[in-house]
């Protein structure tokens, strides 16, 4: 008899006599190795789609659209099995294994990670001009060994080559080794800090990880035949197809008509509705129907997904407000002319809730910290089916650290600098971490203001030597975008396996697994596709190859441009973290309380920009089913909505499957 099949006073006393880590359900050896092997596919199709074909991004949504279209895949391949083939079929957790494999690693070839990296290490040799000064004034200060050969540069922007000649590998080999290494360290920190923090997350404050219920409901007994034989998910299902579906036709072919449900439509913009002073502060209003972004905020807290919504519209708000005392009049200081520093404000209010989700985590971290110096103390750390032992987790957080802050003193930074660089910038994934466990979000984006600008506001240029800058900004690439920062995928992993009675040290295990495979198979990747295509030729998304740039151009910039302490932007930090630490207090006092601080920190990012009317419609849609039905109508409408997503989800891979094999650009499902 399973655990599952035992009534309630059984399954307590069997939770009370047998030991958690005996409970686990471990990786069996064939979903290993179809999980190895997928990794580098799943990688390869994301970067040719991103960077080549130029449709719909799969890797950076939270809730990863490439993954979702492979689990489908699976899903149904292991239907026809559980019918035809039952002793071959997966189990669930094989499934999720396999699942959790693909979520952490094929966002190390996306946007803001391998796709940044690799064009900015090349960037420089071929964009550096006697005019702009890079290879006078820059590249001296920068490491040879972070940098491929420039004379491997060339085929790599003019394309119809091959990655895989000898001399293109080797001129790589120095910079795919040492670049690794940091991206593995950086991604462990990660990992071992969703170690930490998971318990407080999961089991104690019981967060909803909004992320992790559409796998969870799917794969159900490795095929959620209850769910897909419900009317109700295909209806939702078919409503994303038609309407996704006339869209890609209308991209091919514009006589075909279509109803329009993203923002780029120039019947969906409300920004000329506000042309008139002080309205015309409002800027750019537009609405977006997202099928998967209405399904996804479904799963949400009512109260997460009002303030979302709620605090955007009130930043607004806030812009109209200071057009009409004047502060956007024109010739207004730039200190008037930034109010209200929506930017600045979200940047305090992410590191208040690191500040406050450290705080939370502090017994965990306390004990783990004594068990190092104590045997008495390690033995009584409940920590036996935890991702990592509470202690490895610590050390491997602390050790860590100490490597990439060693990495940054060895490309030419004082100790201090990365000292405060990274925590800072782990004070930001903690944020964005606790964002998607809490809130859910269906794309998300950091503070307006990064940790790169939030260190020269605070010190000016003036507090960092020209070494220092150039160090600095060397780090660049991994702080201009966080789509795809990997520790929400670590933490939403390790609560689909106590979901799923998952070994949670094999989920870490294999996570670790994805990272080391994942990062070699993005170089691999993305090289294999500039060297056929060409990064400064028509044939590839520019995007990616400007965003290249923006590391050589800010180092610059810090150098020739010296600038002082930025009192008025962090004035505006100030206010961000002092408005957070309130609604925090007010949520934990009062029941009522309808504000949620993860709305408030969202609101000075770009995530609701194009999400917010689609998030509204979905928060609006829950509260009425529950207002009048109850959670019992929640619970029967479940399905409408994850057909909501998977229609979206599906839709648009298949047509990047297309655009891919044909060679012809097609409409982007996602994001615009």
């Amino acid at each position: 008899m399973s655990a599952e099949t035992l009534p309630p006073s059984a399954k307590a006393t069997a939770q009370i006599s047998t030991p958690r880590s005996q409970r686990g359900i471990g990786i069996t050896r064939r979903a290993l190795v179809i999980g190895v092997l997928l990794i580098p596919l799943m990688c390869f199709w994301n970067e040719y789609t991103e960077i080549v074909a130029q449709a719909t991004d799969l890797a950076a949504m939270s809730l990863i659209i490439a993954v979702v279209f492979a689990l489908f895949v699976i899903l149904l391949i292991n239907f026809m099995l559980k019918r035809y083939l039952p002793k071959y079929a997966l189990t669930q957790a094989e499934i999720m294994y396999i699942y959790i494999m693909q979520t952490t690693s094929i966002g190390i070839s996306g946007i803001g990670m391998m796709q940044f990296l690799n064009t900015f290490l090349a960037d420089v040799f071929y964009y550096g001009t006697p005019e702009n000064h890079w290879k006078e004034k820059l590249l001296p200060a920068v490491r040879p060994w972070l940098l491929p050969k420039e004379s491997v540069v060339k085929a790599y922007f003019t394309g119809q080559s091959s990655f895989w000649r000898l001399d293109h590998i080797l001129g790589w080999l120095s910079p795919i080794l040492v670049w690794s290494a940091y991206i593995v360290v950086l991604l462990g920190v990660m990992l071992c800090m969703a170690a930490l923090f998971r318990r407080q997350w999961a089991d104690q404050e019981r967060l909803s990880f909004p992320i992790t219920q559409l796998p969870l409901e799917i794969s159900k007994e490795g095929w959620a035949s209850d769910l897909f034989s419900n009317r109700l998910l295909w209806i939702g299902f078919l409503i994303p197809v038609v309407l996704e579906s006339l869209a890609s036709l209308n991209y091919l072919y514009p006589n075909i008509p279509f109803i329009p449900i993203k923002p780029s439509d120039p019947r969906l913009d409300l920004t000329p509705l506000f042309s008139n002073p002080p309205w015309n502060g409002v800027g750019t209003l537009q609405l977006s129907f997202y099928p998967l972004v209405i399904g996804l905020t479904y799963f949400l807290p009512l109260d997460v997904a009002f303030s979302l919504w709620f605090f955007y519209l009130f930043g607004k708000m806030e812009n109209v407000m200071a057009t009409a005392f004047g502060y956007h009049q024109p010739g207004a200081s730039m200190a008037a002319a930034d109010m209200p520093y929506l930017g600045e404000q979200s940047a305090g209010a992410f590191i208040m809730v690191a500040l406050f989700a450290l705080y939370g985590a502090r017994r965990h971290i306390k004990a783990a910290a004594r068990s190092l110096f104590s045997r008495v103390q390690r033995r009584q750390l409940d920590d036996a089916n935890e991702p990592l032992p509470y202690p490895l987790a610590l050390v491997g957080t602390i050790g860590g650290l100490i490597f990439l802050v060693v990495f940054g003193m060895a490309i030419g930074m004082s100790w201090w600098v990365p000292v405060l660089f990274f925590i800072l910038f782990y004070f930001y994934v903690i944020t964005f971490t606790r964002m998607r466990a809490e809130a859910g979000l269906p794309w998300g984006f950091g503070p307006d203001m990064n940790v790169h600008n939030l260190m020269r506001a605070a010190g000016g240029t003036q507090a960092f030597t020209p070494a220092n800058q150039i160090g600095l900004n060397i780090l660049l690439w991994q702080d201009l975008d966080m789509r795809t920062t990997q520790m929400p995928n670590h933490l939403e992993a390790m609560k689909i396996g106590e979901s799923t009675r998952m070994n949670l040290r094999h989920v870490a295990a294999v996570i670790m697994v994805a990272i080391v495979v994942g990062t070699l198979s993005s170089w691999a990747a993305v090289l294999t596709c500039y060297y056929q295509y060409g990064a400064a030729t028509a044939k590839v998304n520019d995007w990616r190859t400007y965003m290249g740039k923006v590391p050589w151009t800010t180092m610059k910039d810090w150098l020739d441009n010296p600038v002082r302490p930025n009192l008025a932007r962090m004035e505006g930090v100030g206010v961000g973290m002092l408005v957070t630490a309130f609604l925090i207090f007010m949520r934990s006092r009062f029941v009522w309380w309808p504000f949620h601080p993860i709305g408030y920190a969202v609101s000075g990012t770009f995530t609701m920009a194009w999400l917010w009317c689609a998030t509204l419609v979905g928060w609006l849609l829950k509260a009425l089913i529950i207002r009048y039905g109850g959670m019992s109508s929640y619970r029967r409408y479940l399905p409408f909505f994850i057909g909501l997503i998977l229609g979206d989800y599906i839709t648009g891979s298949v047509w990047a499957i297309y655009g891919s094999v044909t060679g012809i650009h097609t409409y982007r499902c996602f994001p615009i």
